[in-house]
């Protein structure tokens, strides 16, 4: 049988011995490779964007707004720039595995020093090569956005997303088969372009003078016909190692996930700090991150020697002709270079003085760890579980849990009333599938919101603006934001009139996702604090004219803090349901925390108050602990039973 027949294929066994021969020489190249990455590409993509390059005049592009720039001439650059910025890396760490090993099959010496010098002639050749992959990467991508496009169209229009991702209608089940179907079809012509390719990257990044090596058109052109016959064995051998390597790959993380997290929890249990729990994410992140790293480093390996041992030794298409005389020069003198600044003499002293600096500034940096200041605490959707949202009830448990604010979504009824609700329907909240935008509020006075958490129907209906300002005067403060689905230039001004008829200017924070509604609310509330709720972004959102950000987590990062500090601008960051994330924001400075469990976040900002310097600065490594992970319980599953609210992109 083939696949019996790949699997007893010598070439893997003797991919996999070169593997080990080879592994020192393959993992500084790695290494280099990765510091390439971080010393140059990062900063020079954030400088990019922090000097708006490619943006013109545009202060921020957000939400639906960046898909639009993505599709002008200049963000279709940037994209293209920075693909090929990011691909540089993966052809480059190739590009040195296979010097590594056509060094070896030819009995020639390998280290770092030779293999650097004998690519630093071909980088040119190399960028060229990652932007064509890009341009080539993105006409891929079309027929299968056209496709998922055109199943969105044909079953997903009717309703918000939320209704869709909570009540799972047969619509949603036919969606995900006929777009998973597509997906797969789209996902395997792609497989077969790339698998006829294989032989092009060896063979533009081949050894020799420049006048040998082929353009890339004829580079494509030879691996597509080399892969036919006898070429079938490549595609086969490939196959096999990726999907062994995947599968290994899987186990090996999956054994260490549940490890992990079963000691993280098992600490948490019964530690008595957060510095403890901290130390303990600390641990399982720091082996996460360096198992991840040798599977990585194996699987990118194996691949680039199986493929590179077949190039050379299997085909006839291995060029070894020495470099011209010129490239040699430039090699001799950069090789004198090396081993004068990077001789052990050097190099230790060197770094020994970085290891010194650095004791020194984490010294420093325990002294000056600042206090803790006041964090406000938002109730996401008026108050928590079990609790229907954006509910008089669910506001009163927020009263109760100490938070400052109630976050509450707005919207206009077709009448003009405004009405506390988040999606665009009533489908998820109520199994009703109106739209206030196309209803009386008079038709849906008395609908009720689900779930029945116990307290009075009254309680959980369909509330007005009007109702929760007269409901939170003197108790708590009112987090109003503007929600748009399309655009209604008179809900700004109606959400300004109820606050200043009630006199509630002080009490009030508003803010929106639509950057059109900021500027409005700007311009008709100039007394009252407003923000903009950040989700995706180009651009440095710190600059827009606001009194305070509302960020996702996921976008939190140190750069933004800093930035906004200079601005004067708060960040208020949504939604934190996770005690270590919670401690990790705080101890970072953070103005705010948008959370369906106030009562969770005001007790760790008492708890946090508490440590010592020495103590909030070790919590600093929770920065990177887990986000996304599907097997930690939030403390409202935990307490109330069940799920909090499905959420989408906006908070």
């Amino acid at each position: 049988m083939p696949l019996q027949r790949t699997l007893s294929d010598p070439a893997l066994g003797v991919a996999w011995r070169r593997l080990v021969r080879l592994w020192r020489p393959m993992a500084a190249w790695t290494l280099l490779t990765w510091g390439m990455v971080i010393v140059i590409l990062g900063p020079l993509s954030s400088g990019l964007l922090a000097r708006r390059f490619l943006l013109g005049e545009a202060r921020v592009v957000g939400n639906e707004d960046l898909l639009a720039w993505a599709l002008t001439p200049g963000g279709a650059l940037y994209v293209l720039l920075a693909g090929g910025l990011a691909l540089v890396a993966a052809v480059v760490r190739y590009a040195g595995l296979f010097q590594i090993v056509s060094s070896h099959v030819a009995g020639r010496r390998v280290d770092l020093r030779r293999t650097a010098m004998a690519l630093a002639p071909r980088l040119p050749a190399v960028f060229r090569l990652c932007v064509a992959a890009v341009v080539l990467g993105l006409l891929a991508l079309v027929p299968l956005v056209v496709g998922l496009g055109g199943v969105y169209l044909a079953f997903l229009a009717e309703h918000d997303i939320n209704y869709y991702l909570t009540a799972a209608p047969p619509e949603w089940h036919r969606a995900l088969w006929i777009g998973g179907g597509w997906t797969g079809l789209w996902a395997v012509g792609v497989l077969v372009l790339l698998g006829r390719s294989l032989l092009a990257l060896p063979l533009y990044l081949d050894r020799g003078t420049l006048a040998q090596r082929p353009s890339l058109v004829e580079a494509l052109r030879t691996s597509w016909v080399r892969t036919r016959g006898t070429g079938v064995r490549l595609l086969r051998l490939v196959l096999v190692a990726a999907v062994g390597w995947a599968l290994v790959r899987l186990l090996v993380d999956g054994a260490f996930y549940f490890v992990g997290i079963w000691a993280v929890e098992w600490v948490a249990g019964w530690a008595p700090s957060l510095q403890v729990v901290a130390a303990a994410t600390f641990l399982y992140l720091a082996g996460s991150l360096a198992l991840d790293a040798l599977m990585g480093f194996l699987g990118f390996s194996f691949m680039a020697t199986l493929l590179t041992g077949y190039y050379v030794q299997d085909t006839d298409l291995h060029s070894d002709a020495l470099p011209s005389a010129g490239v040699r020069q430039i090699r001799i003198r950069a090789a004198r270079l090396s081993r004068r600044w990077l001789n052990p003499a050097r190099a230790v002293p060197a770094a020994g003085v970085l290891l010194l600096l650095s004791f020194g500034a984490s010294g420093l940096l325990v002294e000056t760890t600042p206090e803790p200041g006041l964090v406000i605490i938002s109730a996401h959707r008026a108050g928590p579980p079990p609790a229907p949202e954006n509910t008089l009830a669910a506001m009163e448990r927020s009263i109760e849990a100490g938070a400052h604010y109630t976050e509450i979504d707005v919207q206009r009824t077709r009448d003009g009333v405004v009405v506390v609700l988040h999606d665009v329907d009533l489908m998820r909240v109520a199994g009703d599938p109106r739209r206030p935008a196309d209803t009386p509020f008079a038709e849906m006075a008395d609908l009720v919101k689900l779930p029945d958490d116990g307290s009075r129907p009254d309680e959980r209906r369909l509330a007005t603006l009007g109702e929760f300002l007269e409901r939170a005067r003197g108790r708590i403060g009112l987090n109003i934001e503007l929600k748009y689905y399309g655009w209604d230039p008179e809900l700004a001004p109606a959400v300004v009139h109820e606050v200043r008829a009630r006199g509630m200017e002080d009490e009030v924070v508003l803010m929106s996702l639509k950057l059109a509604a900021v500027e409005q609310l700007r311009g008709l509330a100039p007394d009252m604090p407003v923000g903009y709720v950040s989700t995706v972004a180009v651009g440095d959102v710190t600059r827009l004219p606001v009194d305070f950000l509302a960020v996702p987590t996921a976008r939190i990062s140190s750069r933004i803090l800093q930035d906004a500090r200079e601005q004067g601008v708060e960040i208020h960051v949504w939604t934190v349901n996770d005690p270590s994330r919670m401690a990790d924001l705080m101890e970072r400075g953070v103005d705010g925390i948008i959370t369906d469990d106030p009562g969770l976040a005001v007790r760790v900002h008492e708890e946090l108050s508490g440590l010592t310097s020495t103590a909030r600065l070790l919590l600093q490594i929770r920065r990177f602990a887990l986000q996304g992970d599907p097997s930690e319980v939030s403390a409202v599953e935990e307490r109330e039973g069940g799920a909090p609210p499905a959420d989408d992109a906006h908070p």
